[in-house]
């Protein structure tokens, strides 16, 4: 008899299913218990006591903990359980945020007493996860590569979601999530999503360097140019954003040339006072 060709297909179990597969062997976790107790602090979104202490918003179906932690509690050596939590994911039961000391987990899990239609199902939000990454970035406080590495985990991770959700919803259909053309909005969209966050990043990053400038002139400018106008403000930092932007745009409020250089001597005190107010934000966590 001729070995049939191996056929993955999705298999649906619930939570009791596992309770009723795990067998007890002394104090050392096996597999299937390891990856009951994953299922448990993700749906109880647990966190580590050695990191609750730092900000980190869960989302639902994720645990933040550390892999010491997970070695002392399964009686398992870190090796093993990092190569756990590797076949795992490639399993596509999980997937990782990797930070320096700890690692945030999501398991994959279907919510609901029924899998939606693949037009019906939306797609991961993430646009958080990818703020608190860049944030870091933004402040200095993580460089360009490492940012760039863990962007990519948290991108991989939602596009994993996606595939995982389509191959559950549509076992017939065929997931590409490689390029725009390959007919996955959703990936499409998680794609354009990350770029949107990373360019507003690039930009903030960029402004925050002004915020030692002088904002004098600005000062200045205000009440003795303006006396003291709002409204005549509002209108002077829409022309210095057109002059940021689009220096031709400056042409089409006709102004005459000393007017355009008076505004380009403004640029400078208006961004330290930009970059001023976004330091704030940091710093009350707005």
């Amino acid at each position: 008899m001729k070995t049939r060709q191996r056929i993955t297909v999705p298999i649906l179990a619930d939570r009791e299913v596992f309770d009723y597969l795990k067998e007890k062997v002394g104090e050392r976790k096996t597999k299937t218990e390891a990856y009951c107790d994953l299922l448990d602090k993700a749906l109880a979104g647990f966190v580590s006591p050695f990191l609750r202490n730092q900000e980190f918003e869960l989302h639902p179906n994720q645990c933040h903990v550390t892999v010491s932690d997970l070695s002392v509690e399964w009686h398992w050596h870190r090796a093993t359980v990092r190569s756990f939590l590797d076949a795992l994911e490639g399993f596509g039961l999980l997937s990782r945020i990797r930070l320096s000391k700890s690692v945030i987990i999501t398991m994959n899990v279907q919510n609901g007493s029924s899998v939606e239609s693949c037009s019906g199902q939306q797609v991961p939000e993430f646009a958080d996860l990818m703020h608190e990454v860049l944030s870091d970035w933004i402040t200095g406080k993580t460089d360009t590569d490492e940012t760039g590495i863990r962007c990519g985990q948290l991108i991989r991770q939602a596009m994993d979601g996606t595939a995982m959700q389509d191959n559950l919803s549509c076992p017939d259909s065929v997931t590409h999530i490689g390029s725009a053309t390959g007919g996955n909005s959703r990936a499409v969209e998680i794609s354009q999503a990350a770029q949107e966050c990373i360019a507003l990043a690039a930009l903030q990053r960029a402004l925050r360097k002004s915020r030692f400038d002088d904002v004098s002139g600005a000062m200045d400018y205000f009440h003795l140019e303006l006396y003291g106008d709002w409204s005549g403000l509002l209108a002077t930092a829409n022309e210095l954003s057109g002059l940021l932007f689009d220096e031709s745009r400056a042409n089409d409020v006709g102004h005459e040339e000393d007017r355009i250089e008076g505004l380009k001597a403004l640029i400078k005190p208006f961004l330290a006072l930009a970059a001023k107010a976004q330091e704030k934000s940091y710093q009350t966590g707005d």
